[in-house]
């Protein structure tokens, strides 16, 4: 019991330090106050999907006033979105017919981005197409489990990880280091990983298979 908390809690920190880091990009750590900013969401009992559709919608915003906008430094930012998320979540009603219509809309977008990818699997990527099989699979019912397709997207960032080309690993380990300074070896993994991944994405097409994205 012990230890499926700890790994819950666990994913609960990774999942938002890696969706905040993706969005916002360089610099790819998080501060002390970010860390303590997280702990106080679990704490509270906030939801993984309320805090990262909280942050979905600070971004979405973001980037619909390019003039205004400034630089995005902390988690501290998606902060009153998160909390108004929170307060929705907590009063809307399970089932309701918007959020129904919502899921629904998300799912058919996803799925076609996924018989897209299927249709035409880029040919160094081959080894994705039995876990994208398996999302179509779960995208063809009506009733989605999110839960399913986060387990799956952490699997495809996890092959693509392994199996990048080393030439782009050298690519994109030199583009790192040209530009940000590092103290520790833990930190610049986890940039290199995110930024590897990133960039394979963007290069093959790769859609995202979890509702967040959408």
């Amino acid at each position: 019991m012990f230890m499926k908390e700890t790994n819950k809690r666990n994913q609960y920190f990774q999942v938002i330090a890696h969706r905040f880091l993706e969005a916002r990009g360089a610099p790819f750590f998080l501060s002390s106050k970010d860390i303590d900013l997280i702990t106080t969401w679990e704490k509270m009992g906030i939801p993984l999907k309320v805090v990262l559709e909280g942050m979905g919608r600070t971004f979405e915003n973001y980037r619909a006033k390019p003039g205004e906008r400034q630089k995005i430094h902390s988690l501290v930012f998606c902060k009153l979105q998160v909390l108004k998320a929170f307060e929705q979540f907590k009063e809307r009603k399970v089932g309701s017919h918007k959020s129904r219509y919502e899921r629904e809309k998300k799912r058919k977008i996803i799925k076609g981005e996924v018989q897209r990818f299927l249709s035409d699997i880029p040919s160094p990527l081959s080894y994705l197409e039995e876990i994208y099989v398996r999302a179509l699979k779960i995208l063809s019912r009506r009733d989605v489990k999110e839960e399913e397709l986060e387990r799956l997207e952490e699997e495809i960032e996890e092959f693509l990880f392994k199996n990048c080309p080393q030439r782009e690993r050298e690519r994109v380990k030199r583009d790192i280091l040209e530009k940000y300074p590092f103290k520790e070896k833990d930190e610049f993994h986890s940039i290199f990983r995110i930024k590897l991944i990133k960039t394979l994405r963007e290069m093959y097409k790769v859609p995202h298979i979890s509702f967040f994205y959408y």
